[in-house]
Order: C-alpha cells, then structure tokens, then sequence
C-alpha cells in the first residue's frame, strides 16, 4: 500500500527552521545533516534516503547523509559522476527534480548493475531533488527512496523542493 500523499508540515518534529537556524552555529556538521535528511524523508513520505555533496573539482556527487541504506551499497554510491546513469547525477545535470516511479522500468536502471543491488534492498522509486540556492548555485542533491513504486500522478514535489531551496541556502549562501 503506498503512503498517503497528506504532506506533514515542513516544521515536524524539532522543525526545519530551528535546524536551518542554528546551521552556523553547528559544530557538528554531520549530524545536523542527518537531521535535516530526516526531515526530508518525513516530508517526502519516503522509507529512506540520501543527501549529497556536489563536489565542482571532480565534477561530482558525494554521499554527506544517509538513512536506510546498507554499507555496500552506500560504498557502490559513494562518488556519483556527472555522466553516469542515476537519479541524482540526472537531477545534477538537468538542475531539476528527477523522478523515477519504478526502478524496474526506468532507463536508468534496466540492464544495469545498479537495479539489482536497489531491487536487493527493497527500493521500488526514488526521487532526486537538486539543491540549488537562490543565486543559482548547486550545493548537491537531496534523493529520497521507496520500498514501493511511486506514480508521478501521487507526488506533490512543493513541500520538498521548499525544502531544498531552503537548505541549499543555508548551506552554500551566496
């Protein structure tokens, strides 16, 4: 059965601006990353997901936050090129939402070692969200998972892509 589409405020739990307030002062990083990676699951009505880095020197993504996922596979992750066949390097490239409702059928999946190792762990969809602020720059990309295909027609992207502006923001400022 797939998840109610009743998107929770943004402000949940400890609540996105008091994280996002409080982002400078943070001494620990990681931890507030998580954080707001967790928010974005609860947002999104996700079972898991990712927060990655753009790295502008290697032209890459780099994994930064993670929830649900297994040490091999965020190994095989780990560093996602620009060119490569995934969700978040296609949001990085097209600088918008890339959203693949079933892993199974999607043309970056098919024929590649990359949807057994997703089917292994039981992801069905992923929706990968660019973290651009509001001068324009990419800090990385925001990707949430689902144990259950997730049709375009059910997904209200607004309250996670106020999220992700909100974030790259704070995160990458001007």
């Amino acid at each position: 059965m797939a998840r109610s589409m009743e998107i929770p405020s943004i402000t949940a739990g400890q609540g996105l601006e008091n994280i996002l307030k409080h982002l400078p002062q943070v001494e620990d990083v990681d931890a507030l990353l998580h954080e707001i990676l967790d928010v974005a699951i609860e947002v999104a009505g996700a079972d898991m997901g990712t927060l990655q880095r753009f790295d502008d020197t290697n032209d890459c993504l780099r994994i930064m936050a993670s929830r649900g996922f297994p040490d091999h596979l965020l190994k095989h992750f780990e560093i996602v090129c620009r060119d490569s066949n995934s969700p978040g390097a296609a949001a990085l490239k097209r600088r918008m939402r890339v959203i693949v409702d079933d892993v199974s059928t999607s043309y970056l999946f098919v024929g590649t070692p990359e949807l057994d190792l997703l089917r292994d762990i039981g992801v069905s969809a992923v929706h990968s969200t660019p973290l651009i602020n509001s001068f324009g720059r990419c800090w990385g990309v925001l990707s949430t998972h689902f144990r259950q295909p997730q049709p375009e027609t059910r997904y209200d992207p607004a309250p996670l892509d106020r999220l992700a502006c909100q974030l790259a923001d704070c995160l990458e400022g001007p």
